[in-house]
């Protein structure tokens, strides 16, 4: 009767026996996945690509005296992030090439806005010369100039000649855009020059029309 009794006892025992799952704090089942989400692509400082976690990796580059560096937050197929082994030259010339684009695009982004002045034909050359000034103040702090030059029918003359000294004194910062008339104004914009190259450009044709002028023979 005893034997029998142990034998029951083992088999229940045996019956109850279920299969191990990892539980949280919460008493929820903890998913298997979860064992995944540590895993990344690893980039070699050899170009060598491996699928690791991110804490061996860490110990990698501690042993082989290396920079771990994270280049993209989730890979489009695998969804995992994806690092890369540097040496110290290696991390050096990417801090240069992402300095390089960060630059690039804050250049094709550098306008921080738009400032209207506006000029009456009666104005003196002394104060031409003072607006000149806080325009090109405005230029060098990446502000779009709108210039609005307003007179009489009679004084389109004087208008010219006062966009003239505009245009002329502002030519190595700024460069007239979008010159138009429009019944007794004359309007037009001036925004900053971004590099060397495009003053340059404007020093060019500037210097041609110098030479075209000098070449007319007398009327």
């Amino acid at each position: 009767m005893n034997k029998l009794l142990t034998i029951l006892g083992t088999k229940r025992l045996f019956d109850c026996r279920s299969i191990t799952t990892r539980i949280a704090a919460d008493g929820k089942d903890v998913s298997k996945n979860k064992q995944y989400e540590n895993r990344i692509t690893l980039i070699g400082s050899d170009n060598s690509v491996s699928i690791t976690d991110l804490k061996n990796a860490q110990n990698l580059s501690t042993r082989r005296d290396l920079k771990l560096v994270k280049i993209q937050d989730a890979d489009s197929k695998t969804r995992r992030p994806v690092y890369k082994l540097m040496t110290n030259a290696q991390y050096h010339d990417e801090e240069l090439s992402r300095r390089k684009e960060k630059k690039a695009a804050s250049d094709s982004n550098t306008l921080k806005g738009q400032k209207l002045m506006t000029i009456s034909s009666k104005i003196a050359d002394h104060d031409i010369l003072t607006g000149c000034k806080k325009m090109g103040k405005l230029l060098e702090k990446q502000y779009e100039v709108k210039v609005v030059i307003s007179g009489d029918e009679s004084e389109h003359a004087k208008l010219e000649r006062i966009y003239t000294i505009i245009e002329k004194n502002l030519k190595t910062v700024g460069k007239v855009v979008q010159l138009r008339t429009k019944g007794n104004n004359m309007r037009f914009q001036i925004v900053p020059i971004k590099d060397k190259t495009d003053q340059s450009k404007v020093e060019a044709t500037s210097g041609q029309n110098n030479n075209n002028d000098n070449n007319k023979g007398p009327l």
